[in-house]
């Protein structure tokens, strides 16, 4: 869930003697916070779905989502909260982060490297691998999560040898200058949005309170972020606010009724209907005895 005003800058710990990191990560550990770092991040996401944010795109995910996001680009994951009773079948994410330069400063200046190079370069933009590229990769990257150091280097290599082949990917974001170091005007409007809307999604809020945040008309701005994000604002913040929603259900004692209007919504009838159309189910069957096991590890975290 994106619990942050602006992108929070992560520092990536590596063991002394590795150049790069790799980490698995269950049930609540997934929720994270709008967020960049200067590593670039190979991740894997399996059972689980939900809606990704990745520079200035807003997206749904699915299970199998396969990403390689650039150095320095925001990205976070709202998931949908539909874990499964235990370890074996609930949704993970597997993280594999490396420096641009993590061979040396001097490997990716070799000429035959160059397509690699421009891989990195364009992985700025967020690249979503297409299904011909997991069939592909994802055997690779599950077998690098627990070989050897060298040999994850090596299949690592393999891994992007293969991304920069036609074909196994579409990049995310619009401009492949979308990094958190960018400075256009788009860029810190649709960051003025996000900010507004994540610190007011408990309030009503209007179409025209937000484009006057963003500088634009209300016609103007309703196209500014179906073209960015490829759904409407509303779609967006009733997402925002499902999540939310999901997060209480799990980790507080409150009644449906409350959880509902402190996430924003006017009515329980349209609570109900928002979350059912969302999640494909009701917030009761969503805090039903399936949830139990997360519910419980979630409180124990708290």
């Amino acid at each position: 869930m994106v619990t942050a005003t602006k992108p929070l800058f992560k520092t990536i710990t590596r063991k002394s003697n590795s150049c790069f990191n790799r980490e698995i990560f269950t049930g609540p550990e997934l929720v994270s916070t709008w967020h960049y770092h200067q590593e670039v991040e190979l991740i894997l996401i399996k059972g689980s779905s939900g809606t990704r944010i990745v520079g200035n795109s807003v997206e749904p995910f699915a299970d199998d989502e396969l990403l390689l996001i650039g150095k320095n680009t925001p990205h976070a994951f709202l998931h949908d909260q539909q874990y499964g009773n235990g370890p074996d079948n609930g949704p993970q994410a597997l993280v594999f982060q490396f420096a641009e330069e993590f061979l040396g400063t001097e490997f990716l200046k070799i000429p035959d490297l160059k397509p690699v190079r421009e891989l990195l370069t364009i992985s700025k933009q967020g690249l979503c691998v297409t299904k011909a590229g997991k069939k592909v990769i994802i055997p690779l990257l599950e077998t690098a999560f627990h070989a050897p150091s060298f040999d994850a280097i090596i299949l690592l290599l393999e891994i992007l040898k293969h991304l920069t082949r036609e074909g196994m990917y579409r990049t995310i974001t619009n401009s492949i200058e979308y990094s958190i170091l960018s400075k256009s005007i788009q860029d810190q409007r649709f960051e003025k949005v996000l900010e507004y809307t994540c610190a007011n999604y408990d309030e009503h809020i209007s179409i025209n309170d937000v484009a006057k945040i963003a500088g634009l008309t209300k016609e103007s701005f309703c196209r500014y972020f179906k073209v960015r994000t490829k759904k409407t604002y509303f779609e967006f913040l009733t997402e925002l606010r499902i999540d939310k929603a999901c997060q209480m259900i799990l980790k507080s004692n409150h009644s449906i009724k409350e959880i509902g209007y402190s996430c924003g919504f006017d009515s329980l009838s349209n609570f109900y209907s928002q979350f059912r159309k969302v999640m494909k189910v009701s917030p009761l069957e969503f805090s039903g005895k399936k949830h139990h096991s997360l519910r419980k590890t979630l409180q124990q975290e708290n």
